[in-house]
């Protein structure tokens, strides 16, 4: 069985680019014949460029050369891109029979209140469903809450879809209220792998804190971390883009040390919502510095996984034990269960005819290689 994928995986986030190779590789993993989709919409690929180009008036966009190149070799390194490359939904066609199965997602492919827009593509309208199987696993609407002037043309992509797997309760709400089909609610494909023999142990000395931040740190926030790190005698990283309160900024750290540096943090502090995940994963202590934009999923997850403490409150501060100690115990349970029910649900809609045979085997966790 031929299976593409169609996500993000061209951009330098550290999330997007994770969330890709995981998918790829647990599929992978299951014997399929895998590849992702090398869509690069001119959209995304100009406001990334952009600030590369000399003009009058640049967009103030943070870009990092030496990342992008280590972001790219280590997607290459690990997935399977398709043969063609396409900057336009026309050329999307070639490959409207070329797969048995597409898959949509995972992240945040159907926003419609980002730059990118509307874009059909990413609702599958270029996969013939006579031929090939529409699916979508853990696909997000991020902050978008209704779909307004494209209620109906999304609702007719979408009916065309045999299975819908979403990875948070609001896109959930969407398609069964809007588009007025099922919805299954699923972990982030990020979750469905392990990362041992890839993260890249830090050379630092010492413990840190360590700062995973898309936007800039307030100055309540910025004062919290401060005192933190003073009381607990941490220096202060930030990974991504660097920030002023930190005593060493990493911006052009590759994925192997993104994850290596989440590895071994004493502390996380992030307002993103792959920064919450990988602290989940490695199990360290954090919070999160909740942004109105990330609410929709990263509050989403921390309750599903009873968690909702870490998200920060300057109106009451938590205690250091409130911060050090989390009863991971009990979320690793909660966690597992969910991986289990994420993964059958995936491997379900692929195969539907193998739901009964499914073994221990299919379910074990797979590493990045």
């Amino acid at each position: 069985m031929k299976i593409g994928i169609l996500t993000f995986h061209h951009v330098t986030n550290y999330g997007a680019t994770l969330q890709a190779c995981a998918l790829w590789t647990f599929l992978n993993s299951q014997g399929y014949d895998v590849e992702i989709i090398d869509y690069r919409p001119l959209k995304i690929v100009w406001k990334y460029l952009r600030p590369l180009i000399p003009l009058k008036k640049p967009e103030k966009i943070f870009v990092n050369i030496p990342r992008a190149w280590k972001m790219r070799r280590f997607l290459l390194s690990l997935v399977k891109l398709s043969p063609k490359k396409f900057y336009d939904k026309k050329g999307l066609e070639y490959y409207r029979d070329k797969y048995d199965v597409v898959i949509c997602g995972s992240d945040q492919v159907w926003c419609l209140d980002s730059f990118r827009g509307f874009d059909s593509a990413f609702f599958l309208d270029f996969i013939n469903k006579e031929t090939t199987r529409k699916i979508s696993y853990a696909a997000s609407f991020g902050n978008t809450v209704k779909l307004g002037n494209y209620r109906e043309t999304i609702s007719n992509l979408i009916a065309q879809f045999e299975t819908i797997l979403v990875r948070d309760s609001n896109s959930a709400n969407i398609i069964n209220n809007e588009c007025n089909q099922k919805a299954i609610k699923v972990l982030d494909p990020t979750f469905l792998i392990e990362y041992d023999k890839i993260k890249t142990p830090p050379k630092i000395p010492g413990k840190y804190i360590l700062l995973y931040f898309h936007d800039e740190i307030e100055s309540k926030e910025a004062e919290f971390l401060k005192s933190l790190a003073k009381s607990e005698n941490l220096t202060i990283i930030s990974v991504d883009e660097p920030k002023e309160i930190a005593q060493i900024n990493l911006e052009s750290a590759s994925p192997k040390e993104w994850l290596g540096l989440f590895s071994e943090a004493s502390y996380i502090a992030t307002n993103t919502f792959h920064g919450t995940i990988f602290s989940i994963i490695f199990q360290k202590p954090f919070n999160v510095f909740l942004r109105s934009d990330k609410q929709n999923k990263v509050a989403d997850l921390l309750k599903n996984l009873n968690l909702e403490k870490r998200i920060f409150s300057f109106n009451e501060q938590p205690t250091r034990e409130e911060i050090f100690d989390i009863d991971y115990a009990s979320v690793s349970k909660i966690l597992e269960s969910k991986i289990l029910e994420s993964k059958q649900h995936l491997l379900q809609a692929i195969s539907p005819q193998t739901s009964n045979d499914y073994t221990s085997k299919a379910v074990s966790n797979q590493e990045l290689k």
